[in-house]
């Protein structure tokens, strides 16, 4: 029997439907918060009289303390697969109490610091998540991802608009602080979602030594860190517009708060769209195919972006890019867990994001120091510069049919 059919027949189980519903409606709350709080940086730097490099170096901030928190999260998700469900949920709450810290920031240092605490929350969610959809979905882990990132895409559309909307009634200091009440909501509905879905009853490897092994042969596989690294330079372009589109918009073009906030969610929500789409092909033919030919496009639309100068062409083109910039992330996730072990699937979750937070760390700080000095605008090049250079490395992973690799197919 076609192992293809078998897997698409059981992603149509109620069971399946019933994890790729709850984890969606997750991912959709830690993107929420993930992508509102660029807007909400942009009205921190305005009130604070900080500026490009500071809030750079915010984000920066933010990126470390992600990298730093990845490393272990790959080994506990893969390691306790079984305590996956509560790593997902502490993310949860993470986030909502990050995000009263920021709120109770007086200055500069202090967001920073708070920021950092922020970081720590997204690497709770996504090791454990993309290892338990792979290892559940191995022949259609593209669409499974994809479904789930259809789920970060809601989150990213409505987050940024929300904030926006909300920052016309509240300050910055207020929704930081709420937020709190409904992150705790939100976790304890997901554990009611969750309740009764099988996350892993044992876990990956019965000792550290033999954890170490595999990690040892993963690391000597090439195609695996070239997919790293090709995904990590996305990251870093993606993590320059996020940064710097709202400052952009707001500083350089005077456009409301309200506006911006439609702008931010329209870049990252836009791949409601295309994910599934997109995640469909890249399992029907190669991640190669789909991811190659998407980033030469975003890398030209980034340059375009640092020409507009008006609302109507600043939106055009945000929506272009939307179009393909987070669903591709979801891609080079897929590829990069189709050339790793079955049984590290976590561990390479948390290294793709490893290798976009560490590029990201440094990426932003240096962009805001190049818009300090040349204009907000020049943030875009460096995006490009990125996307380019991710779109080079691709052409060196090899992708096979499907997605799978002969060496670390997954099954």
């Amino acid at each position: 029997m076609d192992p293809t059919v078998t897997q698409q027949d059981s992603m149509t189980s109620a069971k399946s439907i019933s994890l790729l519903a709850s984890l969606s409606f997750g991912h959709a709350m830690v993107h929420w918060f993930g992508q509102a709080f660029p807007v909400l940086l942009a009205e921190v730097v305005a009130s604070l009289g900080l500026g490009p490099l500071s809030a750079g170096v915010i984000m920066g901030v933010r990126s470390v303390t992600g990298a730093i928190a990845n490393v272990p999260m790959g080994v506990f998700a893969d390691r306790f697969a079984n305590r996956r469900k509560a790593f997902m949920t502490l993310s949860l709450v993470w986030f909502g109490v990050s995000f009263f810290l920021i709120g109770l920031a007086p200055n500069f240092g202090m967001v920073a610091m708070a920021a950092g605490v922020l970081g720590v929350a997204s690497s709770l969610w996504h090791p454990p998540a993309l290892g338990l959809l792979t290892t559940r979905f191995p022949e259609r882990k593209g669409f499974a991802m994809a479904i789930h990132g259809v789920g970060a895409g809601v989150g990213d559309l409505t987050g940024p608009i929300t904030v926006g909307a909300l920052l016309l009634v509240l300050s910055w200091q207020d929704i930081f602080r709420i937020s709190l009440l409904p992150a705790l909501g939100i976790a304890v509905l997901f554990v009611l979602l969750m309740r009764g879905v099988a996350t892993g009853s044992e876990s990956g490897h019965r000792s550290l030594s033999d954890y170490s092994q595999a990690l040892k042969a993963a690391a000597r596989h090439r195609p695996l860190l070239i997919a790293l690294l090709a995904g990590g330079m996305r990251s870093a372009g993606q993590v320059v517009l996020i940064t710097f589109l709202p400052l952009y918009a707001l500083n350089d073009l005077d456009i409301s708060s309200s506006v911006v906030g439609v702008l931010s969610g329209l870049l990252v929500g836009m791949s409601l769209v295309t994910q599934p789409i997109l995640g469909y092909l890249s399992d029907r033919t190669s991640r190669k195919v789909v991811i190659l030919p998407s980033m030469l496009l975003l890398s030209i639309l980034a340059f375009v972006l640092a020409q507009q100068g008006s609302t109507v062409g600043l939106l055009i083109t945000v929506v272009a890019i939307g179009l393909f910039m987070f669903s591709l992330a979801t891609l080079f996730n897929a590829l990069v867990m189709d050339n790793a072990p079955g049984d590290l699937q976590s561990t390479a979750a948390a290294a793709a994001f490893l290798v976009g937070l560490v590029l990201g760390t440094g990426t932003p700080v240096a962009a805001g120091f190049i818009a300090r000095e040349t204009g907000t605008e020049s943030a875009f090049y460096v995006a490009a510069v990125f996307f380019l250079l991710s779109a080079v490395l691709t052409a060196f992973v090899r992708s096979g049919q499907s997605g799978s690799t002969p060496r670390f197919a997954t099954g």
